[in-house]
C-alpha cells in the first residue's frame, strides 16, 4: 500500500513544463514516440512477414514487405491519436490541483507510468499517470489510485525502418511484430 504522501512525491516530480494550447486537433500526431519503456530504434528482426509504406499517413502505398527473419533498422517513429484516452478524477488531489470529476486526455504512452497529456488548457509531454486503474480494473491498485480510465482512446503507432537494401519506409507497428525493439527484454 502505497501511502498518499508518496502519491503527492511522486505528482510532485519534476515534470516538463506544460504547453498552454486549447485541446490538440485530432488527428494528433506525436513525432519520435516510442511508446514505452525500454522501447529503442535499433537494429529489429522480423518474426513474421511485415508491409513497408512509403509513409504513415493515410495516403500511403505499400512499396517493399519485409520478410520473417529479415534485419532492419529501426529509424523513429510517431504515434498517431484518433481519439485521445479519457481519465476521470475519482477524489480531489489537492496538492496537484485536481477535484473530482476532472478529466486528463492522454495521447502517446511514454512507459512506467507516464503520458502525454493534457488538461486545463495545457498539454504535459510527460505526465505521471500511474494514479489512474484501465476500464477493466487493472493497472494501478492501492490508496494511491485516484481515477480511472474512461476510455483508452485510438492511437497508432508508426515506425519508419531502413531496410538491408538502403531502402527507407514505415511499418505499422501494432501490425508488426519485431524482435529487437524493446531494451530491457534481452532480445
Amino acid at each position: 500500500m502505497i501511502p498518499l504522501l508518496l502519491l503527492s512525491a511522486a505528482l510532485c516530480q519534476s515534470v516538463p513544463a506544460p504547453k498552454l494550447m486549447p485541446e490538440p486537433a485530432l488527428p494528433f500526431e506525436d513525432p519520435k514516440a516510442c511508446p514505452f519503456e525500454g522501447c529503442a530504434y535499433r537494429q529489429w528482426t522480423a518474426q513474421k512477414e511485415v508491409a513497408v509504406y512509403d509513409t504513415w499517413k493515410p495516403s500511403r502505398r505499400e512499396i517493399a514487405k519485409i520478410a520473417t527473419g529479415e534485419k532492419v533498422t529501426g529509424v523513429t517513429g510517431v504515434v498517431v491519436t484518433m481519439k485521445p484516452g479519457v481519465i476521470r478524477l475519482d477524489r480531489d488531489l489537492p496538492m496537484q490541483h485536481f477535484r473530482a470529476g476532472d478529466l486528463i486526455l492522454t495521447y502517446a504512452y511514454r512507459g512506467e507510468g507516464f503520458s502525454a497529456v493534457w488538461f486545463k488548457g495545457a498539454y504535459y509531454s510527460d505526465f505521471d499517470i500511474s494514479f489512474a486503474k484501465r476500464p477493466d480494473g487493472t493497472g494501478c491498485g492501492g490508496d494511491h489510485c485516484a481515477a480511472t480510465y474512461l476510455d483508452l482512446g485510438e492511437k497508432e503507432w508508426w515506425a519508419q525502418v531502413k531496410l538491408s537494401s538502403g531502402q527507407t519506409g514505415w511499418v505499422h507497428m501494432d501490425m508488426s511484430n519485431f524482435e529487437g525493439i524493446d531494451m530491457l527484454a534481452g532480445d
